[in-house]
């Protein structure tokens, strides 16, 4: 196999919109849910027990506790905190 053959696969596994980080793109997909909450309800304070979405509620909920642990990326905490994203909620009642 050549380095162009292998420049041409990834070109291809590109264009059908190949994921080369699942967990990334999760983490995306449900950031993308969260900014329609925001869009609809006007706050990133989803409920833990949000009927039209429980996973969302669970996912806001473990992304605050992974930014506590530090696991978060740059690129992650920048793009919740753009959106007011509340980081530890005991502080806000």
């Amino acid at each position: 196999l050549t380095v162009e053959g292998i420049v041409s696969r990834i070109a291809r596994l590109n264009e059908v919109g190949f994921v080369w980080d699942p967990l990334e793109e999760q983490w995306m997909e449900n950031y993308r849910k969260l900014l329609a909450y925001v869009k609809e309800f006007g706050s990133v304070l989803v409920p833990q027990r949000y009927d039209m979405d429980p996973g969302l509620g669970y996912w806001v909920s473990v992304t605050r506790r992974s930014y506590k642990r530090r696991t978060l990326s740059k690129e992650q905490i920048r793009l919740l905190e753009s959106i007011g994203f509340v980081w530890d909620i005991k502080y806000m009642f």
